[in-house]
């Protein structure tokens, strides 16, 4: 496969026309007089920018006026395609960054994300929410290699936190649908999101109706209950009697990104469908204390894969840690696994709780802790269990980021560690595990 080359493509507007042109300037471009830029995007090309944009300027929702080929009239169903057709091709690389103040941590980032919900794009002075980000179209390539073409084939794969025509997962599915010999794509739009790549966050004809259904069945028409610039009741929130009885009756696969700020209650609403449930959520929900059911009953499992970057409503990327999580089982085990005095950077915290993080120890069977990713990369499919979900080491008076407890499940006398089942652990009971007072 030849390396692919970075151009930029520029849409401006002006007076109910759009222009769609090549950006030689990359970022350097500041508009024309008189007209509004839209976005700047750099996307990966063969040769140069002229490729995709022939391609956009002989689609039937294109317009022209003027002399030349690059305006059009402008119409909410051109910017989609528009959008359909510039996204896949979007260089997360090449991006620009939202610029945060304070350059946060990734914990602090993600507890942001969790409790204040919203960041400043600072360059913009726009606040947008922070859980309703866009994936990228790559990174859904990601997940869908992951399950290979097998999986999907003759599925009705279904999108709840997604507008057709909009977000990755939409547009990768309708690209690919016989390619994945797929039998029905359904996507339910958010009414409340106020998300929008047509061109504006707060475009006004989004509020002449609420949510809506779009139904694709790989023939040239896309059906959209209710028409467009008909008015109905329906909200769209993946919660809705509508968007449940869609999941629990017709779907086969519940795919999306839903909001970071709801995953629990997302996670929990989809698993009562009793459909394979596969979707992004924040990197920190592996160790969230209503998971540990799941993980100890295998009704939650994470993809190897992870993400850190996600596209926001100014077209930038934002900086957010994420995993795939899914009720499908997933049975690959870990190889990072060492003797003891092999293991880079553990330390036992004051509390006397040894602590790991990439790589888990072969010839250790007291309880010890781990960050989240001997998890992603298959711990409990490699003879360890888990026994607490948060665990917050303490190292010269001050706490450092949560970790998560497990044990090997057979102890020394290579029998099983039953007594750990149920240990809830608090202080004192994790000073009689550290003693060696609970082992066999």
């Amino acid at each position: 496969m030849a390396k692919h080359k970075i151009d930029y493509v520029i849409l401006e507007s002006c007076n109910g026309q759009l222009e769609l042109h090549r950006g030689r300037g990359g970022y350097a471009w500041k508009g024309q007089k008189g007209k509004k830029l839209e976005w700047i995007l750099p996307i990966k090309v063969q040769n140069n920018a002229d490729e995709i944009l022939k391609i956009i300027y002989n689609l039937p929702e294109w317009n022209s006026v003027g002399k030349g080929r690059e305006c059009s009239y402008d119409s909410k169903e051109l910017r989609s395609v528009i959008w359909q057709k510039i996204f896949p091709l979007i260089s997360i690389s090449d991006l620009p960054q939202v610029n945060e103040k304070g350059g946060l941590s990734d914990l602090e980032r993600m507890n942001k994300t969790r409790t204040k919900r919203k960041y400043n794009d600072n360059d913009d002075m726009i606040s947008i929410e922070s859980d309703e980000c866009y994936t990228f179209y790559d990174d859904v390539e990601t997940i869908v290699k992951h399950f290979g073409t097998e999986y999907w084939k003759n599925k009705v794969v279904y999108m709840n936190c997604d507008d057709a025509g909009q977000s990755a997962f939409w547009i990768y599915f309708y690209n690919n649908f016989k390619k994945l010999k797929l039998k029905q794509i359904i996507s339910t739009r958010f009414d409340g999101s106020k998300l929008d790549f047509s061109g504006s966050l707060l475009d006004n004809i989004w509020n002449e109706y609420d949510g809506f259904i779009v139904r694709y069945n790989g023939e040239n028409i896309v059906r959209r209950i209710p028409p467009f610039g008909i008015k109905s009741n329906f909200h769209g929130s993946y919660s809705d009697k509508e968007c449940m009885e869609i999941a629990k009756n017709e779907a086969d696969i519940i795919i999306t990104n839903p909001p970071f700020s709801k995953f629990e209650h997302y996670f929990k609403c989809m698993l009562s469908t009793g459909k394979d449930v596969i979707c992004i959520g924040n990197g920190g929900a592996v160790q969230y204390q209503w998971t540990k059911e799941l993980w100890q009953n295998k009704g939650i499992s994470v993809l190897t894969c992870e993400f850190h970057w996600f596209l926001t409503p100014t077209y930038k990327k934002k900086r957010a840690f994420a995993y795939v999580f899914t009720n499908v089982l997933q049975t690959h085990k870990t190889d990072k696994i060492k003797p003891l005095s092999e293991i880079p950077k553990q330390f036992y915290d004051e509390k006397g709780m040894l602590v790991v993080d990439n790589f888990v120890p072969s010839d250790y069977y007291k309880p010890f802790a781990i960050s989240v990713s001997p998890i992603k990369n298959g711990i409990f499919n490699s003879g360890y269990k888990l026994l607490q979900c948060s665990y917050r080491p303490v190292v010269n008076n001050k706490y450092k980021f949560k970790r998560t407890i497990i044990i090997k499940e057979l102890n020394a006398k290579g029998k099983p560690n039953i007594e750990y089942d149920n240990v809830k652990f608090e202080e004192a009971k994790i000073k009689k595990v550290i003693q060696g007072n609970l082992f066999a």
